[in-house]
């Protein structure tokens, strides 16, 4: 039998080292514009490239996440967790 070498990813939340097979993953675009900005202020677009997270089973589980959900339910989910699209 073969030796099988994996490649290994960190979890976004807590850090854990987790086989990328198994690791949920997400792309976040980070919201850059803060809200304590005047509106007259705040420019027209903010323009920045989506982020790669990977997050672990237990984590995702806790959180529920899961790759059909995020497949159906991208941004709600996104904002549900607490992150800004």
């Amino acid at each position: 039998m073969r030796y099988k070498r994996y490649q290994y990813v960190t979890c976004y939340y807590c850090g854990r080292l987790t086989r990328l097979d198994k690791a949920v993953i997400l792309y976040v675009s980070p919201k850059l514009v803060s809200p304590d900005i005047p509106e007259s202020q705040k420019p027209l677009a903010v323009l920045t490239a989506p982020r790669k997270i990977h997050v672990c089973p237990a984590c995702a589980r806790f959180r529920g996440i899961t790759k059909r959900v995020v497949r159906e339910k991208g941004p709600e989910l996104l904002k549900k967790l607490g992150i800004e699209i």
